[in-house]
Order: structure tokens, then sequence, then C-alpha cells
């Protein structure tokens, strides 16, 4: 085992996507892949994967953009599961349904998918296409191939708030609801779109610390999972040094660039060469040694 502050890895498959989500951070991407000539390889990521695991890091979280949009990501899947012991994937969940089953024979181990409204309005208005029904079947879908638990995630805003009770009901065993801040760079708190969207989750957090039956305090960014009796976690990261002092994360974009923090493009790191295990795994150790709490 490592004894390394990280346990789990975070790979950007792609900057593409099916949908335009007003909040998305694209992972803390600058730049943007054209139409797929630069992603990073499947190839790369196995010496990628092989290497983290030497390292003791055997929980890899595949993000993108929508990762499902890349046509080797069953192929992707199964070979993390070669080295991983936990292959997770974060997707919007549209074009889920079709590939759940060939995803679970691959070998992943559960889904995150953003569901941040039941209303078709609301969705709509959020990612600028109307797919929540492609949604709710995938997740259906999900329940009933049983790759568990299903973590839903919503993000938080003034434009759904009045839903979470709705989305708390929605929520049956099996799944987690995971009730996400609007985040946002240091220096983009006062723009114009923070401030007509963010809406804290910071009451939420002390309603479910008094009324929940039962409560678990996660290790990693020292997050508290809430029962009552559906499971909810409530992911608050904005001036949060606890959470930031606890991310257990290091980052892989789409390009093949090493990157310690979301919010942090000072100290990406190029890998030119993933075959050459030894300088990868010293560039990877030096990335994880440099982290610092983006807040602090």
């Amino acid at each position: 085992m490592s004894e390394l502050p990280v346990k789990v890895l975070r790979v950007a498959l792609t900057q593409r996507c099916n949908l335009n989500c007003i909040y998305c951070h694209h992972e803390g991407e600058c730049s943007q892949s054209d139409n797929g000539k630069k992603e990073i390889t499947k190839e790369d990521i196995e010496d990628l994967l092989k290497v983290t695991s030497e390292l003791g890091i055997k929980k890899v979280r595949f993000t993108g953009g929508e990762p499902l949009l890349r046509k080797d990501i069953v192929d992707i899947v199964q070979i993390a599961s070669n080295y991983m012991d936990d292959v997770s994937m974060s997707t919007n969940g549209t074009l889920l349904c079709e590939k759940v089953s060939d995803l679970k024979e691959a070998g992943i181990s559960r889904f995150n998918v953003t569901l941040n409204t039941l209303d078709n309005d609301t969705y709509s208005s959020i990612t600028g296409k109307n797919k929540l029904q492609d949604v709710l079947d995938a997740i259906e879908k999900t329940y009933q191939e049983e790759i568990f638990p299903i973590k839903i995630n919503m993000v938080v805003m003034k434009r759904n708030y009045r839903e979470i009770k709705e989305m708390v009901k929605f929520t049956k065993e099996g799944m987690v609801l995971q009730l996400i801040e609007l985040i946002s760079a240091k220096d983009d708190l006062d723009s114009d779109f923070y401030k007509e969207n963010y809406a804290s989750v910071l009451p939420i957090e002390e309603h479910l610390e008094k009324h929940a039956t039962k409560i678990i305090e996660r290790e990693k960014h020292r997050r508290k999972k809430y029962f009552v009796p559906q499971e909810i976690e409530v992911v608050r990261s904005m001036h949060n040094t606890i959470f930031c002092n606890n991310c257990m994360s290091i980052r892989v974009t789409s390009e093949g660039e090493i990157k310690n923090c979301l919010f942090r493009n000072d100290n990406l790191i190029k890998v030119k060469d993933f075959s050459d295990h030894e300088k990868l795994k010293e560039l990877l150790i030096y990335s994880i040694k440099s982290k610092t709490p983006y807040w602090c």
C-alpha cells in the first residue's frame, strides 16, 4: 500500500459532451479537445493505471465531458478493471441506458448520474436539451442491473432548490443523493452567473444534522453521509478548508496532463510518454506531493 495521501485517480476521457449545462466547469481544463483528436488513448490509460496501481491507488473515476461519447469506453472500463479495485464513472446519463449491460460485464463498479431536476422545463433550462426521460430510463436500467450504489448528483441552484424534497423522495434503497454546491473559482465569485444561480447548501446540511436518523463521516473530504432514511451527502467545497485538506484525488486531463486540483492550472504536467513507467511514476509522485488546498 502507498503512503501517498491520494487514493483516487480521476481521468477525464473527453471534453466532448452532448449537453450544454450552464454550470459546467470542464473538469478545470482550459483547452477543448478538437473532436477527440487530442484525447488520451486507451493505451496511455492502461499505462497510467498500471503505474497508479503500483503506487497503491486502487480507485479510478472516469469523467468528461461525457465519457460515454468515447467509442472505446467499454474497452477502457475493461482495461481499468484489470488494475483497479473500484472503477466508477460520472455521466449525464443520456447515453447510459443502452450501454449499462456492456459496462457491467466490463467491470464497472458504479455510476454517478447527474440529475438536477425531475421537471422537464427546468432540465432543459439547465442542459439546453430535452433529455430528462433518457436519464430516468438509464437510472432505472442501472437499478435493474443492480449496479449499486447509484449516486444521483444534484447541483443545487436557485432554480431547483425547491425540488430537493422531491429528489429525496425519488431516491430509494441502493441510491445516494449527492447535493452538490454550485462551485466557482475565486476570481469568478462576483460574476453575474454565480450571483444569479448560487444557493447555499449550508442550511440543508444544518437541517440534516438535526433530523437524520444516522450520520457517518467519510474519510474522503471528511464528508458526512446523512440517513433520513434515504442516504444523502452534501458536497460543500466552497471556502471549505476541511473539504480541501482532505482531498484524496489526483487528476489526469483528457489530453494527458497530470493535474492535482480542479481549480489550479499553474502546475499542469504534460506526460510525453506514458510507456516510460518510471518517469510517469516520478511525475505522479511529484504532483501528488505538491498538492496544496485551494481553499485554505
